[in-house]
């Protein structure tokens, strides 16, 4: 019986799961960096592309409120966040209005 297929599929499979592994660990430190970085006053940009200013963070729901107006506030979720102070320049624009 030969073994090198099943050998071969077995290392593929291994280094798949330590590839996922590893991005998964590289998005939750940058996650962690993020939540450090970002407080009230901190200008962010939604995932989905709105911009707004952060007036309130939640810890137990994980959200927050974001001034996307004057007098207008959205609540968000946290993981929806990105920090435009780290956007390209044609982006982070949009926020010093």
């Amino acid at each position: 019986m030969n073994w090198l297929p099943l050998v071969a599929i077995v290392v593929l499979l291994g280094g798949a799961l330590l590839f996922t592994s590893r991005q998964r660990q590289r998005a939750a430190a940058q996650e962690a960096g993020l939540r450090e970085r970002l407080r009230v006053g901190s200008n962010v940009m939604t995932t989905s592309g709105l911009y707004g200013v952060i007036r309130s963070i939640d810890e137990q729901t994980d959200t927050v409120e974001l001034e996307v107006a004057p007098g207008v506030t959205v609540r968000w979720a946290f993981a929806a966040l990105r920090d435009a102070e780290s956007l390209p320049d044609r982006y982070r624009g949009a926020t010093n209005s």
